[in-house]
């Protein structure tokens, strides 16, 4: 299952996407497929300029699923989400309409 958490529009026509993937799909590329959809809808038919995902630090396998789709690094956010008990480090991705 694939569960897509997060794809809200906030100002100046941008978003931020979040998604859940059970573990029992992951490598299937069940993943990729959802974000590459939610990516086109998110562009195509609701005219969203730019998506971010804001991704834990520690988390490689959704950072390979961002770049896997197009996304960008863009920077790292200190202490950004509390998270597992403790302030924690996200890292950007990014994806334009024009790219």
């Amino acid at each position: 299952m694939v569960d897509f958490s997060t794809l809200a529009r906030d100002d100046f026509q941008w978003g931020r996407i979040g998604y859940t993937i059970h573990n029992q799909y992951w490598r299937k590329g069940y993943g990729k497929e959802a974000v590459n959809e939610a990516l086109k809808i998110a562009f195509k038919y609701l005219n969203f300029h730019r998506i971010e995902a804001h991704i834990n630090i520690d988390n490689s396998a959704s950072i390979n699923l961002a770049e896997s789709v197009g996304m960008e690094y863009e920077c790292t956010r200190k202490g950004f989400i509390f998270e597992f008990g403790e302030w924690t480090d996200n890292l950007i991705y990014f994806k334009n309409s024009i790219e």
